[in-house]
């Protein structure tokens, strides 16, 4: 079914009031984000996005949730539901990436926004790396605005960066310093992946080190991996990180994160990813 703007549900903070002005100035659609049925949606071209939640556990002590992922979900105008992938790849337009990025995210807390206000638990959010190439300086500077007129503290979110993306480690740190300044938590996502290395945890001292699936699943699938990749959670832990096991899909598995040290897990086996806040 093909989502339309419908009549907005009263909130005592409406984040359609406080954010449309703002994304409008952008200079693409007027009025982007709608509500229905309680929940709040954004529109761009030919599409209609969600968003989605996917919860973080601690390994330790309670083992209660801690935050959640935000995801996007997408549809075309059919309501026909696309790979997120699909929408910064079709992209080439600098000023259209940037305003893009900007936009999920203002969806994502405008939806995450009744459990900000409660002060329970931490928002992840996914950086795209071309923002982080195409915007030259202010990094964080529109989002700390977005996130101060809804009354959200900075320290409420924390931002997930793909630290292989970005070419440019200067460019990177410039953007990780500027986030942290403004308040924000930052993690590496996907470490393990690609070109991942520690010299990059070290010179962007990231507070979460999210470990990429595959990790996890050599783990699994390899008995002898598994003291080595405690000895990589016991590296991460000295750069004052908190590491997450992501792609958490068995028992076995989480069980696995725990005996590696993990601090946190993430994956279906402990929750998929649901259309409203998952606490």
């Amino acid at each position: 079914m093909s989502l339309s703007p419908a009549v907005c549900t009263p909130f005592a903070v409406s984040p359609s009031e406080l954010l449309n002005p703002v994304l409008t100035a952008q200079g693409f659609e007027a009025a982007p984000l709608f509500a229905r049925d309680e929940r709040w949606f954004a529109r761009h071209d030919d599409w209609t996005f969600a968003s989605a939640f996917q919860p973080l556990y601690a390994l330790s002590g309670t083992q209660a949730m801690v935050g959640a992922e935000a995801l996007v979900r997408v549809r075309d105008r059919a309501g026909s539901l696309l790979p997120p992938l699909m929408l910064f790849a079709a992209e080439t337009s600098t000023r259209r990436t940037v305003y893009l990025d900007r936009l999920l995210r203002c969806l994502h807390v405008a939806n995450f926004l009744p459990a900000a206000h409660r002060r329970d638990g931490l928002l992840f959010l996914n950086v795209n790396a071309q923002h982080l190439v195409n915007v030259s300086e202010h990094h964080g500077q529109f989002f700390a605005a977005v996130l101060d007129s809804l009354a959200i503290e900075p320290g409420q979110v924390c931002l997930e960066i793909v630290e292989d993306a970005v070419s440019d480690p200067e460019r990177l740190l410039l953007a990780v310093q500027r986030y942290r300044q403004l308040g924000f938590a930052i993690a590496l996502d996907d470490f393990g992946q690609g070109a991942s290395n520690l010299e990059r945890v070290w010179l962007l001292e990231p507070d979460y080190v999210k470990l990429d699936k595959a990790l996890m699943q050599r783990a699994l699938m390899h008995p002898d991996l598994r003291d080595k990749l405690g000895q990589l959670v016991d590296i991460l832990h000295s750069y004052d990180a908190q590491v997450v096991a992501e792609g958490i899909e068995s028992e076995r598995q989480w069980q696995i994160a725990r005996e590696t040290g993990c601090d946190f897990a993430q994956g279906y086996y402990l929750g998929r990813p649901e259309e409203r806040l998952p606490w």
